[in-house]
């Protein structure tokens, strides 16, 4: 069952929250932990979500809105990591500024109309979508990325009590 536009924006306010939950008091060994080589550690995750809030969820939904049908990127987040900046990824960085641009996300998703929901974009992997499927898809990925914490520090706390 499709979940409601309140239901979405809701999940979307409290992912900051969760955030803060899930990593406020973690050390920097935790927070630079892989779970296995190629994995991404809690830290690399944070910075992707200030990331992707920024370049890419906010900026895609925009474009749908006030462009008609607008040809989207295709977004390589390894690419981009490998060579982004990495000054501001201390853990309260991470966390300010992931509220920061949250809020501005939740600004313009809240101020669309109900037909702006129906506008639609294109991407190279997704194909034809609304602004309605890419919040869905918004959700989803806020979703993935907090389980991710959730299961690496699942790992850490494992491996940490073994020692």
């Amino acid at each position: 069952m499709a979940l409601s536009h309140a239901q979405l924006v809701a999940t979307l306010q409290q992912t900051s929250p969760t955030l803060r939950r899930l990593t406020s008091t973690l050390a920097d060994r935790a927070l630079d932990f892989r779970s296995a080589p190629d994995e991404w550690s809690i830290r690399e995750i944070l910075a992707h979500l200030v990331d992707d809030e920024i370049y890419v969820m906010r900026i895609r939904l925009e474009r749908i809105v006030k462009e008609d049908r607008p040809s989207l990127a295709p977004h390589d987040e390894k690419g981009w990591y490998a060579s982004r900046n990495t000054t501001r990824d201390q853990l309260a960085e991470l966390l300010g500024d992931f509220d920061l641009q949250r809020a501005a996300s939740l600004g313009v998703i809240t101020m669309l109309r109900e037909s702006d929901w129906a506008r639609t974009g294109h991407q190279p992997e997704y194909g034809d979508f609304t602004a309605d499927e890419w919040l869905t898809h918004w959700v989803t990925h806020d979703t993935t990325h907090l389980r991710q914490i959730e299961s690496i520090l699942e790992v850490y706390q494992t491996q940490s009590a073994d020692k």
